[in-house]
């Protein structure tokens, strides 16, 4: 798997927080589903939840309209994230723990953990959820979304950069090691459209998609990506695509 250092993603999801929202379109889709997953009754309530890689809010958001939750810790790698987390709790700001999901401790036991679009930049996901199993309460809930081969095929196709994703299959084995059972799974396609490849390029530069890879997009490079694009990801109507592969997971520890 590409080793993505965590010192990358923080720059690049630094300088796209500005630009993040109005650009999240998959990523707002996505996190609108998954905190559907959850029940959706008066009487639902968490006690006490941790989201991994609470970004801008979008997901906080969404489970804030899902559920009741009695205390909030919110967690992102970008320290940045605080302020604007803080928007979405007027009246009490929830606390905000700053850094490495996978090397920092979190305080406490958990009824619900959460985490939209975020698993797949952990190094080692496998050992991460046996971390997150021991964070839960027993009967606790494990709510997150990943992506699963074939995400974002188009730009790997042309750059030969990306993350390799592991199957949903596997995912599934890992979460029985880790004590849990599974509850939902389900794989999605969502494939967006832009007018040109640039718009593509802005688009996940605009979402910090792009703490993979760290060469320097020269004209001549850009020029070639764009041509080649064209050529091999537009639709009958003249637009080119953009392909994402989300998987939803719900599961309960033993």
């Amino acid at each position: 798997m590409e080793t993505i250092e965590a010192k990358r993603i923080h720059i690049r999801f630094t300088r796209a927080l500005s630009s993040y929202d109005n650009h999240a379109d998959a990523q707002r889709r996505i996190s609108r589903k998954l905190a559907s997953l959850l029940p959706h009754q008066a009487e639902t309530r968490y006690r006490r939840v941790l989201e991994i890689g609470c970004g801008t809010g979008g997901f906080t958001g969404a489970l804030k309209q899902q559920c009741h939750i009695d205390e909030w810790i919110l967690n992102d790698l970008c320290e940045d994230c605080q302020k604007k987390i803080e928007q979405l709790f007027p009246s009490t700001p929830p606390l905000f723990i700053a850094g490495d999901a996978e090397t920092i401790s979190f305080p406490g036991k958990y009824d619900l953990i959460a985490s939209a679009s975020a698993f797949q930049w952990m190094k080692e996901p496998e050992t991460f959820l046996h971390k997150l199993s021991g964070l839960l309460v027993p009967q606790g809930m494990l709510l997150f979304s990943t992506f699963v081969p074939g995400n974002l095929y188009e730009i790997k196709e042309l750059t030969g950069k990306g993350l390799v994703y592991p199957t949903s299959d596997t995912l599934v084995g890992w979460l029985s090691t880790a004590g849990f059972n599974l509850l939902h799974y389900e794989e999605e396609t969502i494939v967006l459209t832009f007018k040109t490849p640039l718009d593509v390029l802005r688009h996940l530069k605009a979402t910090g998609v792009t703490a993979t890879g760290n060469g320097r997009w020269t004209r001549g490079r850009q020029e070639s990506f764009c041509r080649h694009y064209s050529e091999q990801f537009t639709t009958t109507t003249g637009q080119v695509t953009l392909t994402y592969r989300p998987l939803y997971i719900l599961a309960i520890k033993k």
